[in-house]
């Protein structure tokens, strides 16, 4: 299979319009500190994550059921609903730690999100697989033919394209749907690689709820799936998750603003590549509502915690992130 007739996409005004809405939005979430989860709420978007992407697949579970599962692991009813909360939420707990352009870190991720639910989880399938989209009848059938190697493909296309990341992302999507590389569990594994392959660009993604639009608008994900593969042309397909993102960014940036501590401050800032020493201007450079007494309140803290050191006096002191043993 030639992979580019799977990564063939048509550009619309649409798509434009929306990749720049998107990166607008993005650079407000950064503005405004919304990159990572306000606290008391991480638990409350994970929960929405984990029950949308699998109700999306017809799990029956509520919203509750599944927060009080992944609340309390060790006490969830046996069953198929509570053990896929569980494995997709694990899933989701190590995604971080993966590489979304490697093969054997995709692998792993699959054996996590169907153990227990298919014997060969995280392994490629070996036979043909019909190909439906919701009706009875399938619309063609998956060859197994070269399949670890059309996977490595897709991941090297997602990897090395220069098309904006938003919209590659929303073919790899595609991609893993439209090649099924395992037996079962290839939707949501599809969902979890783009939001793995954002977060490499975007920390916001990391939490961002986007399948819970997705399954508000179900029906639609599995027509413009179809209306893909039929064409051979996968650009509907993309707009309709850009949409979809564009809606969660947009619900997000209508919350308030998250009122932070001198210690959440910190922590976000600790949350960058911080190779080198930095002093307080580059602090209130992401931190600019705050005064330079505040600043230098929150740093001096942060030096006492031993999270940084200082060396230097007034104006001119430097301070430098102290890596936790066993991350050097």
């Amino acid at each position: 299979m030639d992979i580019g007739s799977i990564t063939l996409y048509s550009i619309s005004p649409r798509m434009l319009n929306l990749v720049a809405t998107i990166h607008h939005r993005l650079g407000e979430v950064h503005a405004r500190h919304l990159h990572r989860p306000a606290p008391g709420l991480e638990k409350a978007y994970h929960v929405s994550t984990v029950h949308s992407t699998l109700a999306i697949e017809g799990n029956t579970l509520d919203a509750l059921p599944v927060a009080d599962i992944l609340d309390k692991p060790g006490s969830a009813s046996e069953g198929t609903s509570a053990l896929e909360a569980l494995n997709t939420h694990r899933a989701h707990g190590l995604i971080e730690e993966l590489d979304p352009f490697v093969e054997h870190d995709l692998r792993h991720a699959h054996g996590v999100l169907m153990h227990g639910l298919a014997l060969d989880a995280g392994h490629f399938r070996t036979g043909p697989m019909d190909v439906l989209y919701g009706d009875p009848e399938p619309l063609r059938t998956a060859s197994a033919h070269d399949l670890p190697a059309n996977v490595h493909e897709l991941l090297r296309y997602a990897e090395e394209d220069d098309f904006p990341a938003l919209i590659t992302s929303c073919v790899l999507h595609f991609g893993l749907v439209y090649l099924r590389p395992f037996t079962a569990g290839n939707g949501r594994l599809a969902r979890l690689w783009q939001k793995r392959m954002l977060m490499r660009y975007w920390p916001v993604f990391a939490y961002l709820p986007v399948e819970a639009f997705i399954q508000r608008t179900q029906p639609a994900y599995y027509a413009a799936l179809e209306y893909a593969d039929r064409r051979g042309d996968c650009g509907d397909f993309i707009a309709y998750l850009l949409e979809r993102i564009d809606e969660a960014l947009a619900e997000l940036l209508a919350s308030p603003n998250p009122v932070l501590t001198g210690r959440d401050r910190i922590a976000l800032f600790l949350q960058q590549n911080l190779d080198r020493p930095f002093r307080r201007k580059d602090y209130l450079n992401m931190f600019p509502e705050l005064s330079t007494a505040t600043a230098s309140r929150d740093l001096a803290e942060a030096v006492h915690r031993q999270l940084i050191s200082s060396s230097g006096t007034t104006r001119q002191v430097r301070y430098k992130y102290i890596k936790p043993e066993g991350d050097k």
